[in-house]
């Protein structure tokens, strides 16, 4: 698809030109002039499609021999590890093959090359989940596994409602009910934390963000005064509320 257009300005008014040809009567103005730009090139309208970003390839062209037929057998394996530890994971098989032929003095069987690939790849997925834990998943939250005395077997010997969970690092995060991401280690307590028990019955320290009509209630109790019935379902109510909250 082309387009061919002139662009420019009248000479004479300086507006934008409309006509299709270099010289003529200018609509804007009613003159004989010229447009001041030459006439535009046709110009072919492409669609802009997106690319994929190249990933860089190693070169293996300098290998040869035993070391090529290495590269090959773990070519196989790979689609099993993720894109970025493809290289790594290739270098580690065609190293490992190299160590398997100097231990047996000998040409490596074939066979045993590919078994030794297909062991590599369950080695790299055991160091992924070396810090997992297994749990039951039946009834939709991971909780500990309880298969002795689970009524919810399956007929097949692997269990189906096993699942591997990730254990809780202290530098992992944690999305809190308000969705800001808070670390697991700035949710423990230190020595400078405020003891909630032994400050809990001073009045000048629980006052502060509590109702007045409670502090009242508190000052009641403290004096020894005796609470009327408002007070005490007033009192009860707020011991209700608090409980929810807490869970």
């Amino acid at each position: 698809m082309t387009e061919q257009a002139l662009i420019g300005n009248c000479s004479k008014c300086h507006k934008v030109w409309t006509l299709e040809t270099e010289q003529g009567v200018c609509g804007w103005c009613g003159k004989t002039a010229l447009c001041l730009t030459l006439k535009a090139k046709p110009r072919s309208l492409k669609t802009r499609t997106r690319r994929k970003p190249e990933v860089p390839k190693l070169d293996y062209q300098g290998l040869t021999g035993k070391w090529e037929s290495w590269r090959d057998i773990a070519s196989r394996y790979e689609g099993k590890i993720p894109a970025q530890d493809r290289d790594d994971f290739r270098h580690d098989v065609m190293l490992e093959l190299y160590r398997a032929t100097e231990r047996d003095g000998k040409p490596l069987p074939e066979l045993r090359a590919y078994r030794i690939a297909s062991l590599m790849v369950k080695l790299y997925w055991r160091e992924q989940n070396r810090f997992s834990i297994r749990v039951c998943v039946f009834s939709g939250q991971p909780v500990a596994c309880h298969c002795k005395e689970c009524p919810n077997k399956s007929e097949s010997k692997q269990c189906v409602w096993l699942a591997t969970r990730p254990i809780a690092r202290l530098d992992g995060e944690i999305l809190d009910p308000e969705g800001y991401r808070t670390r697991l280690l700035d949710t423990i307590a230190t020595d400078k934390a405020l003891d909630l028990p032994d400050k809990w019955y001073e009045l000048n320290e629980v006052k502060q963000g509590l109702p007045l009509r409670l502090v009242e209630i508190a000052y009641k109790m403290d004096t020894g005064k005796p609470l009327n019935t408002k007070d005490q379902v007033y009192l009860w109510r707020f011991r209700q509320e608090a409980q929810k909250s807490l869970f």
